[in-house]
C-alpha cells in the first residue's frame, strides 16, 4: 500500500502539539502560552498547504460575448426544455455552417447568470485529446505525466472523476461544439458527466444512446429576414430583397453561406457536408491576393482554437492589412481576449476544411511558419514548463498536419521533437523522431552530417524516456557517421563535437579507470572541435542560437571537470568547473536566455564543495539550485525531486540528518504518486531516507 509519508507527518506534527499542550508542565510541553500559539499557527499554514496542493477546481471558464444573432428563439427554449427535464445532453445536429454554434453561444450568453461557469471545447479530435489536454481544460493540481499514469488513458479517467466531484459542487455548462465522431469509448463517461452539456455536430445523435437531439435546419423565412435587417443595419430595398429572397432559396437557408452573401458573396448550387466546387466558391467570389491565400492555409493548419494575432505575427510573415481585410470577408475569426489587449483568430471549421482542399498546405509552402515555431522551440531547455506550455497545441497539430516530415525540415522537426521531451512527452518525442530519422536517411544516406545529426537527436530521446541501451547504440552510429562524413555546412565541427563528447558521457559511467581515461581523451577531442566551430563562427560573424560554440564548449569544460573529479583530481576539476560557470555568466550577462543551463553546472559544484568538506559553500548553492528548478520546471518534474535529492546529500552528508531524513521522505513521496515507474530512483531514495533516519537516532 502507498504511503503518503506528507499526511503522516502532519498528523504526527499534530498529535506532538496535542501532547505538548496537554504535558505544560514537562520540558518538552508549551512554556507559555506564546509559544502554544506560535505552534498552532504553523500547523495550521502547512495543513492549509497541504489542503490546497490536492485541491481540484477548473482554473479557466469561457466567457460568452455578445455577438449578432436573430431568430432561432425555438431552439432556445428546446434546449432550456432539456435541461429543465434532466434530459440532457441536449445536441444541436445539422449541416456544417447552419448555426448549431451560433445557438449554443447565444444560449450560454442568455443563461449565463444560471451557471458557476461555461466550459467551451471544440472538438478537434477524440475526447482523450480533448478532455486529456492540460492546456484546453486545466484544473487545479492535475496534470498528465507519462511517470504516473503510464498512458493517457488512465490519466482519462482520473480527469473525469475529478471532473465529476466538480460538477456535483458547482452548477456548471458544458458546451462541446463542433463533435463529429461517430462513437467513442469515452463518450458514456463524458456524457454523465453533472454538468448541463450542449453539443454541436454534424451527425445524427440517435446512434450515441442517451441525447435529446434538436434538429438544426434553414433559416426560416421571418428568421432569414431578421437575420438581413441584423446584418444590414437597415431595411433593404423592395429590389434587394427579391435577389436576396431569390438567394435564401438556393442556397436552402444556409446561415454561413448567408452571412457571407450579405457581405457580398455569391455561390451557386445548394450545399451538403462541403463538396469541393462549395469550397472553391467559399474562397473564389473574393480576389484574394497571394498573401491572403497564405493566411488562410497557415490557419487551417492550426487547432480549431485559432491562435493569439501577437503569436500568430509571430511566428508568420503575415501582412496585418491581408489579415484585416480575411476578417472584413469573414473568412477569419477574431475575438477580443485580455479586455481588448489581444485577439484570437481562427478559422470556422467550414472554411479551414476549403481552406485545406483548395490551397493545399504542404511543408514547402508553409515552411516559413514552421521555421517560426522553431525559433522559439529551439530554446525550450531555458524556458519555464508554463511559458514552453503556451505553444503545445500548435506543436502538436503541426505533427498532425504533416505525419511525414521532409528530410530538409530535419532541424526545425528536431526542434520540436526537443521541445517534446522538455515537457515530458518522451514516448511522442521517440515515435515523431523514428519518423524523421527514417526521412532523413532515406534523402541523405546514413553517412552525411544532417544524418548524423539526426542520430544524435534519436539518442538523445531514447536517454531522456530512461533508454540508455537503446541511447547508447544510436551515441555510436551518429559518432560514427560524423566521424567518416564531409561537411556539409558551417555547424559541422559543432556537431562532430557533440558526438565526441556523449561517447565521452557513456565511457564515464562504465566502471574502471581505463574507462575514464578513454572519456577524458574523448571529451578533449570535443573541445577541440568546438573551438575550431568557435573560431570559424567568429571569422565568419555566423551565431546560432541553438547551437552556440561558447554555451557548448563551456558544457564540454564541464564534462571534463567531471572526468576529473571521478579521477580523484578534486582541485583541478573545481578550478575548471568554476571557470566553465564563469564563462556561462558571462554569456548571460551579454543576454543570452542560459539561466536554467547554470544547474547543471551548479550541480558538479555542489558535489565537489560537498567532496571536501565544504559544507556551508555547497548547501547555500544547493537551495538555490532548488529554486532554480522550481521556476524552470512544474514542482512534480523530475529536476525537482534530482534537485532536491542533492540537497538532502548535503545535509546528510554535513550530519544534519534530521532535515534530511524529512527531505528524503517528501521526495519519496512525491516520486512514488508521480514517478512509480522510476523503480530504481524510488528504491535508492528510501536507502538514504533509512541511511539519515538511523544516523538520526545513533547521533
Amino acid at each position: 500500500m502507498k504511503r503518503n509519508m506528507e499526511l503522516e507527518l502532519l498528523e504526527w506534527r499534530k498529535r506532538l502539539f496535542e501532547l505538548r499542550k496537554k504535558y505544560r508542565d514537562t520540558p518538552p510541553g508549551f512554556q507559555n502560552d506564546v509559544e502554544e500559539k506560535l505552534c498552532l499557527e504553523k500547523l495550521s499554514r502547512e495543513q492549509e498547504e497541504y489542503r490546497k496542493k490536492r485541491e481540484h477546481c477548473l482554473e479557466d471558464f469561457w466567457e460568452p460575448k455578445e455577438e449578432p444573432f436573430a431568430g432561432r428563439e425555438l431552439y432556445l427554449e428546446r434546449i432550456q426544455d432539456i435541461f429543465r427535464k434532466g434530459k440532457g445532453p441536449a445536441v444541436l445536429y445539422g449541416m456544417g455552417g447552419i448555426g448549431k454554434t451560433a445557438i449554443a453561444r447565444a444560449y450560454a450568453l442568455r443563461c449565463r447568470k444560471e451557471y458557476d461557469g461555461v466550459i467551451f471545447l471544440s472538438c478537434s479530435g477524440d475526447f482523450q485529446m480533448i478532455f486529456g489536454d492540460d492546456v484546453r481544460l486545466p484544473i487545479s493540481n492535475l496534470r498528465y505525466s507519462q511517470d504516473k499514469y503510464g498512458g493517457k488513458g488512465r490519466y482519462m479517467r482520473e480527469k473525469l472523476k475529478i471532473l465529476g466531484k466538480i460538477g456535483e459542487k458547482k452548477r456548471l455548462l458544458l458546451i462541446l461544439d463542433d463533435c463529429n465522431m461517430e462513437q467513442d469509448r469515452y463518450m458514456k463517461r463524458v456524457f454523465s458527466l453533472p454538468f448541463h452539456i450542449l453539443v454541436t455536430t454534424r451527425r445524427d445523435p440517435a446512434s450515441w444512446g442517451g441525447c435529446s437531439g434538436v434538429y438544426v435546419g434553414e433559416l426560416e423565412k421571418e428568421e432569414w429576414k431578421k437575420f438581413v435587417r441584423l446584418y444590414c443595419e437597415r431595411e433593404p430595398e423592395k429590389e434587394e430583397w427579391k435577389e436576396l429572397f431569390s438567394y435564401w432559396k438556393q442556397v436552402g437557408g444556409h446561415t454561413l453561406l448567408m452571412m457571407l452573401r450579405m457581405r457580398g458573396m455569391k455561390a451557386e448550387g445548394r450545399p451538403d457536408e462541403l463538396p469541393e466546387a462549395l469550397a472553391e466558391d467559399l474562397f473564389c467570389s473574393f480576389s484574394l491576393k497571394k498573401q491572403e491565400k497564405q493566411i488562410l492555409r497557415e490557419l487551417s493548419l492550426l487547432p480549431v482554437q485559432g491562435i493569439r494575432e501577437s503569436l500568430y505575427f509571430r511566428v508568420s510573415e503575415a501582412d496585418r492589412r491581408a489579415l484585416e481585410r480575411l476578417k472584413s470577408c469573414l473568412l477569419v475569426r477574431a475575438e477580443d481576449i485580455e479586455e481588448g489587449r489581444e485577439r484570437l483568430i481562427s478559422l470556422h471549421p467550414i472554411i479551414a476544411e476549403a481552406a485545406r482542399k483548395i490551397f493545399l498546405p504542404t511543408q514547402y509552402n508553409c515552411r516559413k511558419i514552421l521555421h517560426g515555431f522553431y525559433k522559439i522551440a529551439r530554446n525550450s531547455w531555458n524556458c519555464t514548463y508554463l511559458e514552453n506550455q503556451k505553444i503545445e497545441p500548435y506543436i502538436f497539430a503541426i505533427f498532425q498536419a504533416f505525419p511525414k516530415p521532409e528530410a530538409w525540415l530535419a532541424r526545425e522537426f528536431g526542434s520540436f521533437i526537443t521541445w517534446l521531451w522538455v515537457q515530458g512527452y518522451f514516448e511522442e518525442a521517440k515515435k515523431e523522431c523514428r519518423k524523421l530519422t527514417v526521412s532523413v536517411e532515406h534523402h541523405y544516406g546514413n553517412c552525411h552530417q544532417i544524418t548524423g545529426e539526426t542520430y544524435l537527436k534519436m539518442a538523445a530521446s531514447c536517454y531522456n524516456s530512461m533508454n540508455f541501451e537503446e541511447s547508447e547504440s544510436w551515441y555510436f552510429k551518429a559518432f560514427d557517421c560524423m566521424d567518416q562524413c564531409r561537411p556539409f555546412d558551417d555547424r559541422y565541427f559543432h556537431y562532430r563535437s557533440a558526438a565526441c563528447s556523449k561517447i565521452s558521457r557513456i565511457y564515464r559511467y562504465r566502471e574502471g579507470k581505463d574507462n575514464l581515461k578513454k572519456a577524458l581523451e574523448l571529451i578533449r577531442q570535443a573541445l577541440f572541435y568546438e573551438k575550431k566551430y568557435w573560431d570559424f563562427c567568429e571569422e565568419n560573424g555566423i551565431w546560432h542560437e541553438e547551437d552556440d560554440p561558447e554555451n557548448s564548449y563551456r558544457h564540454w569544460q564541464l564534462g571534463e571537470a567531471r572526468i576529473l573529479f571521478d579521477l580523484g583530481k578534486m582541485d583541478e576539476a573545481l578550478k575548471l568547473g568554476c571557470e566553465a560557470k564563469a564563462g556561462l555568466l558571462r554569456e548571460i550577462d551579454e543576454g543570452k536566455n542560459y539561466q536554467y543551463e547554470l544547474n547543471e553546472f551548479d550541480r558538479f559544484l555542489i558535489k565537489a564543495m560537498a567532496a571536501q568538506r565544504e559544507f556551508s559553500r555547497a548547501e547555500e548553492l544547493a537551495v538555490q539550485v532548488v529554486e532554480t528548478a522550481r521556476i524552470y520546471r512544474k514542482d512534480q518534474s523530475k529536476e525537482m525531486a534530482s534537485s532536491e535529492e542533492q540537497l538532502a546529500d548535503v545535509w546528510l552528508a554535513s550530519g544534519q540528518s534530521e532535515k534530511a531524513a524529512e527531505l528524503y521522505g517528501q521526495i519519496l513521496s512525491r516520486l512514488e504518486e508521480d514517478f512509480p515507474y522510476q523503480k530504481q530512483w524510488i528504491k535508492k531514495i528510501r536507502e538514504k531516507w533509512r541511511q539519515a533516519l538511523e544516523q538520526g537516532e545513533n547521533s
